[in-house]
C-alpha cells in the first residue's frame, strides 16, 4: 500500500471510529475560553519542552522535548488536551498530552515544527488505546547518525506512527528540514545543503521517486525586476494552498527576506517569480518567518537603526512590496522578531495580529502580541504588549492559575482565526516547558487586574 492510499486509509477507518464514539465535546466551553495552559512534558525523564508551531486550524500544537541527552519530536491534539469526554478540562499535563514522535526512531534527535490541519471532525481520543491522529500530519527533521532527514510523520491503517524522509540533494551534504506544511500536508517546504551552501527546498509528496520518496526541488530565487540571486536560501513558510513561499537567503554582505510562487509547480523544472523584499530604513539584513494562510501578507524581522525589530511585508495599492516595522518591547535597543502572523478581519484593534519574541527592559527574551493594520501610516489601531502582560492584566493567568512566575520567553505559532497561539518560557519549577494559549480576545482587551 503506497503512503496516499495509506493516509486515506487513516482517514476513513478514523471517520468510522468517530461515528461510533462520543469523542471530546463539541460544547466544551474550554476549547474557547481566553485561558493559558501548560503543555507539560511527554512519559519518561525529561529537561525541557518547547513549543514549536500549531497547525493552521489550531487543533494541533507541535514541538520538541528534551528526553535525556536527545531531543525528540511531539505533537499534542488541542481537543483533546483541553476537553476530554466529561467536559472537564485536564489539569495541566496531569495525562501527558504530549504524543511522542520519536517512538518511530528510538534515540534518534527530531524535532517538529508544523502540521496541517485535521481533516476528520469530531474525532474518537482515547489516549490509553487509540489516540487518533484526524489527518493531521506534523513535520521537522529527524536525525540518524550525522544525517539529518526532512521528515513528515504520518499514522498507517493499523495506527502505527511511521515517517516519510526527504534525502540531501546529492553528494553527501545533508542538513534536510521541514519547516512548514501546506493545510492538506501535501506540500513540504524547508531547507538542505548542498556543495554551495543552504537551499530552500519544496517538495509534493504526491510525486515520489522509485522508492516512494518525494524529490525536493531546489529553489534559486532571482528578484525578477533587479535580477538579484541569493547565494543561498531557506524556505520557512508556505501559503495553505502550497503555491507561496516565503524565507530569506543570503547576499555577499547579509540575510534577505524574499516571496517566491510559480505559474506551473508541476513542471520538472518550475519558473520561480520572485521578489526580494525590501529592508526598513537604515537596515542591513530582513529574515521573513511566517506568511498569512493566503500568502497576501509577510512577517519576520529587518535590521534598523535602532537594532533588529519584528515586521510585516505587504503589496501597496500599486502592487509593491512594502516593510513596516512593529517595533520591541525594549524602545531603547531592540530585538524583536515575528514568527506567526493571522488575519482577523472585522477586530476593532487591527485586521492583523502578530506573535513572537523580543526583548525586554527584563528579559533578553519575551513573548510578544502586536495587533493592528497592513497601513505604512501609523492609524493608532492595536497594541504592541508582551504575552505575560496581558494575562496578568485581563485576569485569564489567574483564572488558569499561571501564578506569577512563569517567564513567556517565545510564541511560536498562532492559529489562522488568531484565537490559539503556542509557545514555551520558563514554568515556577524553573524548567523550560511549552504552552498553549486559547480564545485570544478578538477585540479590545479588557484590562480588569491594574
Amino acid at each position: 500500500m503506497n503512503r496516499r492510499a495509506q493516509i486515506l486509509t487513516l482517514v476513513l477507518s478514523v471517520a468510522f471510529l468517530a461515528a461510533g464514539t462520543p469523542g471530546w465535546a463539541q460544547d466544551c466551553t474550554a476549547a474557547s475560553e481566553f485561558w493559558f495552559w501548560r503543555l507539560g512534558h511527554m512519559d519518561g525523564p525529561h529537561d525541557s519542552a518547547k513549543a514549536l508551531g500549531i497547525s493552521r486550524d489550531g487543533s494541533v500544537a507541535v514541538g520538541s522535548t528534551v528526553v535525556v541527552d536527545f531531543t525528540r519530536a511531539w505533537r499534542c491534539d488541542i481537543g483533546w488536551a483541553v476537553c476530554t469526554d466529561d467536559q472537564v478540562p485536564p489539569l495541566f499535563n496531569e495525562l501527558q498530552v504530549q504524543e511522542d514522535l520519536g517512538v518511530v526512531a528510538p534515540s534518534r534527535p527530531s524535532a517538529a515544527y508544523a502540521a496541517s490541519d485535521m481533516t476528520v471532525d469530531n474525532c474518537g481520543y482515547d489516549k490509553e488505546t487509540n489516540f487518533d491522529w484526524c489527518g493531521s500530519l506534523p513535520v521537522g527533521a529527524l536525525t540518524i547518525g550525522s544525517v539529518s532527514y526532512g521528515v513528515e510523520w504520518f499514522q498507517d491503517d493499523s495506527d502505527v506512527t511511521i515517517y516519510v524522509g526527504i534525502p540531501d540533494f546529492g553528494g553527501g551534504i545533508s542538513d534536510m528540514k521541514v519547516n512548514d506544511v501546506s493545510a492538506d500536508g501535501t506540500i513540504l517546504v524547508g531547507t538542505g545543503n548542498n556543495r554551495r551552501g543552504l537551499r530552500a527546498f519544496r517538495a509534493d509528496t504526491t510525486v515520489v521517486d522509485a522508492d516512494g520518496v518525494p524529490v525536493p526541488a531546489q529553489l534559486v530565487i532571482q528578484d525578477a525586476v533587479t535580477l538579484q540571486t541569493l547565494r543561498s536560501s531557506a524556505a520557512q513558510a508556505v501559503s495553505e494552498d502550497g503555491l507561496i513561499i516565503a524565507g530569506y537567503g543570503s547576499t555577499k554582505s547579509a540575510n534577505r527576506a524574499f516571496v517566491t510562487t510559480s505559474e506551473d509547480w508541476s513542471a520538472d523544472e518550475p519558473v520561480l517569480v520572485s521578489t526580494i523584499l525590501p529592508m526598513l530604513g537604515g537596515g542591513k539584513f530582513a529574515e521573513a518567518y511566517a506568511m498569512t494562510p493566503d500568502g497576501a501578507i509577510i512577517a519576520g524581522r529587518s535590521d534598523s537603526p535602532k537594532g533588529p525589530q519584528a515586521c510585516i511585508w505587504f503589496q501597496d495599492e500599486t502592487e509593491t512590496w512594502v516593510v513596516k516595522g512593529l517595533g520591541s518591547l525594549s524602545k531603547k535597543n531592540m530585538d524583536s522578531m515575528a514568527t506567526g502572523i493571522a488575519y482577523r478581519p472585522g477586530s476593532l484593534v487591527g485586521e492583523l495580529i502578530v506573535v513572537g519574541r523580543s526583548q525586554s527592559i527584563l528579559y533578553p527574551s519575551e513573548a510578544f502580541v502586536w495587533t493592528g493594520n497592513p497601513v505604512l501610516e501609523d492609524d493608532e489601531i492595536g497594541y504592541f504588549y508582551d504575552l505575560e502582560y496581558i494575562l496578568t492584566k485581563t485576569g485569564a493567568g489567574e483564572a488558569s492559575g499561571m501564578g506569577s512566575e512563569w517567564i513567556l520567553n517565545e510564541t511560536t505559532g498562532i492559529s489562522a482565526a488568531g484565537d490559539r497561539m503556542v509557545g514555551w518560557g520558563v514554568n515556577p519549577e524553573g524548567g523550560i516547558e511549552a504552552w498553549l494559549v486559547t480564545g485570544f480576545p478578538f477585540d479590545e482587551l479588557v484590562f480588569t487586574h491594574e
